[in-house]
């Protein structure tokens, strides 16, 4: 439990410091967290790289995605299960804060875990065949700029590291992007890490608290302020049981039930019994209402 609130207080100190420490086999950098303009700014260029991608031929990857049908190497049916597991995963992770039963529970884990493996193996083949589509090139030239203008030698932001360092750092960065870019990672930082109770004392704009506006605030220092919002919203408005106080993302998942016998999951016979039909295997949505 020690190592983990350092963890969260690490990642506090990085959101709102707007750095985060890489260390690898060259030695220690810098990747200084990106102002959601300069975001704002990627993204405007990255739609501009699609267009002038598709003038020069480059097929969109709706385009290929429709060519693979046409030759048997995708298949609608998988497109549409892609879209369905993706949905009914995002319902699940909800639902799973509404199931007290601990046998359902464990039921429910295990079927969220097979459909993430659905997922994922669906994703693979997908990318597979619009790995060059004007959208894809476009994107790895955004994560070209994201990492040239993130990564640096010095705290003052202004050395670049050697080119033939960039493979080792901008996967650095990018393991730290993903953890920082990440609800449950940014709302136990507030939580544990001290943000939240200074949140609740807050008048006024939210922002001063790390003293940013607008044109310099971070994308994970707004994730910061809007999960921190989202949470004490929750907290205000439902009746969160007091088991729950010990981990912020059950009360942020937390939905109170409806009065009127409104249930998210079957009783654990029918779903033995729907796990016996389909030889051992329960879908996500056999456990949603």
């Amino acid at each position: 439990m020690k190592n983990q609130k350092n963890r969260y207080n690490i990642d506090l100190l990085d959101i709102v410091r707007g750095y985060s420490v890489l260390n690898c086999s060259y030695g220690q950098f810098y990747f200084k967290h990106h102002p959601l303009m300069r975001v704002l700014e990627l993204d405007h260029l990255e739609q501009i790289d699609i267009e002038n991608s598709k003038k020069r031929g480059i097929k969109s990857e709706q385009q290929l995605i429709d060519h693979a049908i046409k030759i048997g190497s995708w298949s609608l049916k998988k497109e549409e299960s892609l879209k369905s597991l993706v949905w009914t995963l995002k319902k699940s992770q909800v639902a799973l804060g509404k199931i007290e039963d601990a046998k359902q529970r464990t039921m429910f884990n295990d079927s969220i875990k097979s459909q993430e493996r659905d997922i994922k193996d669906l994703k693979t083949q997908r990318q597979s065949i619009t790995s060059y589509s004007a959208e894809h090139l476009a994107q790895v030239k955004k994560i070209k700029r994201l990492g040239s203008s993130a990564l640096f030698c010095d705290l003052d932001f202004k050395e670049a590291p050697p080119e033939d360092y960039n493979v080792v750092l901008t996967t650095s960065l990018f393991e730290r992007y993903a953890e920082l870019n990440n609800r449950d990672t940014i709302i136990r930082a507030s939580y544990f890490g001290g943000f939240f109770d200074l949140f609740l004392t807050q008048e006024g704009s939210s922002m001063d608290l790390i003293g940013v506006n607008f044109l310099n605030i971070t994308t994970f220092q707004k994730l910061l302020l809007t999960t921190s919002n989202s949470l004490l919203k929750k907290m205000q408005n439902t009746q969160i049981p007091d088991e729950l106080y010990e981990d912020p993302v059950k009360i942020l998942n937390y939905e109170e039930k409806e009065k009127k016998d409104s249930k998210v999951s079957h009783g654990v016979d029918d779903l033995k019994a729907k796990s016996k039909a389909r030889g051992g295997k329960l879908k996500a949505e056999d456990f949603l209402s």
